[in-house]
């Protein structure tokens, strides 16, 4: 319902997406009543990984970021000077829980729901009905709008194609490398790692220093992957035999007395509380029984705003790109749809899946496509304004790459050194 004139926004989740909204929408409208739910008992999303119940999280111990701190910060809000130029999963974590107390915590017009599931969302009339839980009680409320910001980092993504690959899961020596904490469980092992993308690379890097043998298994090699002497590529797996312990790849050599096998091949889009026909809508074709889907999102316009009905909104949908201040973008281009001074082109087809993971260097492009947006609306409701990629921006973005393998080389580098001493992966100063 509208309270006193003011519009009812829900914002589900407390990651960088959810906060980045609830900051921007706080800021550039004084009739918005904002809620925020969020499924755990603090804000950050995955970047929370509190000392219990680490086993359920995505992060791992030792996780420092791919991106420096100087692009991932948010909008006039740099790091503190001490955090280093890479920053670790903890520094990120104080860096979005000092975000959330600036911004949201003591703001009259934003209340957050802490250890609250939405479990549906569905449309009733001209407002949106939430139901959520917590301990104590289910309840539904309605809002004006609603943007989804749940992250796409929860059902993990695994390959149905290698044959005899569940006995692997039933023996426990297959797993998600969102059950990645640390190496230690390798010690003397004998381990294969599916997927080189970053968390692939990183991992594999990670178990050289305790393992006795890592295999990463590709299609092909990544731009920035690092020749790494203490870890031996290798093609896909084809067959998996959990009685002899040895893997079969598609070019037919055999790898024997394997322990374990790690896949760190993604996440599905998944999004279980949405109402089916929306769901159906979002996901396309292929989506489970569980809400997921693997392939690229639908009636998506600008990766963000469900054409069919412009009140409900996506955050961080997209992949390979800056998060933090896409995130404050898109909530300001959100507020001018909210508000009718952004209307989504009449042409846009929403059948069209969007590409969700943009090719090297063409995040630029979107996030000047956006800015091009917001600058092009002769009276903005909103008067938020996102981080813009000059000059200096644009040029550090686009020498990160090269950055981030030098950087690879010289975690593969401390990696070995490690090994040499039989001690178990740490990140190398300063961030210890």
């Amino acid at each position: 319902m509208t309270v006193n004139g003011k519009q009812r926004l829900a914002i589900i989740g407390g990651g960088p997406g959810g906060l980045a909204a609830a900051r921007v929408f706080s800021q550039s409208l004084s009739n918005f009543e904002i809620e925020i739910f969020v499924k755990d008992h603090d804000i950050g999303g995955v970047w929370h990984y509190p000392e219990q119940g680490r086993d359920t999280r995505v992060m791992y111990d030792h996780l420092e970021t791919n991106i420096s701190k100087e692009l991932m910060q948010f909008s006039g809000f740099p790091f503190d000077a001490s955090v280093p130029l890479y920053p670790s999963r903890i520094h990120i974590w104080k860096y979005l829980k000092r975000y959330y107390e600036t911004f949201i915590a003591n703001q009259d017009s934003i209340t957050v729901h802490l250890s609250t599931e939405v479990t549906y969302l569905e449309k009733k009339g001209s407002k949106w009905e939430i139901t959520s839980k917590n301990e104590q009680r289910t309840t539904t409320s309605d809002f004006d709008f609603v943007i989804v910001g749940s992250g796409h980092y929860s059902v993990p993504r695994l390959p149905s194609n290698i044959t005899g690959i569940d006995q692997w899961f039933d023996h426990k020596s297959a797993s998600h490398s969102k059950d990645f904490k640390n190496c230690e469980f390798a010690r003397d092992k004998v381990v294969i790692v599916v997927g080189n993308g970053s968390s692939g690379q990183d991992i594999a890097n990670q178990l050289t220093t305790v393992a006795k043998k890592v295999y990463n298994s590709i299609r092909k090699p990544a731009d920035n992957q690092p020749q790494a002497k203490l870890i031996e590529i290798i093609s896909p797996i084809n067959d998996a035999d959990w009685k002899s312990h040895s893997v079969t790849l598609a070019d037919g050599q055999v790898i024997k007395n394997v322990d374990y096998i790690v896949f760190a091949t993604g996440y599905y889009y998944s999004f279980p509380f949405l109402d089916p026909s929306i769901r159906s809508d979002v996901l396309g074709e292929g989506v489970t029984d569980d809400g997921c889907s693997s392939v690229n999102l639908r009636s998506l316009w600008e990766h963000m705003i469900y054409v069919k009905d412009p009140t409900l909104a996506f955050a961080l949908t997209p992949q390979l790109v800056i998060p933090f201040p896409l995130a404050e973008l898109q909530a300001a281009i959100t507020v001018e749809v909210f508000c009718k001074t952004l209307a989504i082109p009449a042409e846009f087809d929403p059948s069209v899946c969007g590409a969700h993971n943009f090719p090297k260097g063409k995040d630029l492009e979107h996030y000047a496509e956006l800015q091009g947006l917001l600058d092009s609306i002769p009276h903005r409701t909103g008067h938020f304004e996102p981080v813009k990629w000059d000059g200096r921006l644009t040029e550090l973005r686009n020498s990160s790459y090269t950055d981030k393998e030098e950087r690879n080389v010289l975690l593969t580098e401390h990696a070995q050194i490690l090994n040499k001493q039989n001690l178990p992966y740490f990140l190398p100063a300063p961030h210890i």
